[in-house]
């Protein structure tokens, strides 16, 4: 998810998200409770973030 040029941030355990886009004016925090699966994402937290960014109106 840091491959937003400026972003920064974390994506823990469980499906915990947390990352800051100072070019963008958003932060983003989201905390679930989703096992993960062989150390990949859950859906839910690329879900989150393709939702945040599609609701940003320039």
């Amino acid at each position: 998810m840091a491959s937003v040029p400026g972003r920064y941030g974390w994506d823990g355990v469980f499906s915990t998200s947390l990352y800051i886009d100072p070019v963008e004016d958003l932060v983003g925090i989201l905390m679930a409770q989703c096992r993960p699966g062989a150390l990949a994402l859950h859906p839910v937290v690329l879900d989150f973030w393709t939702s945040a960014y599609q609701a940003i109106d320039d």
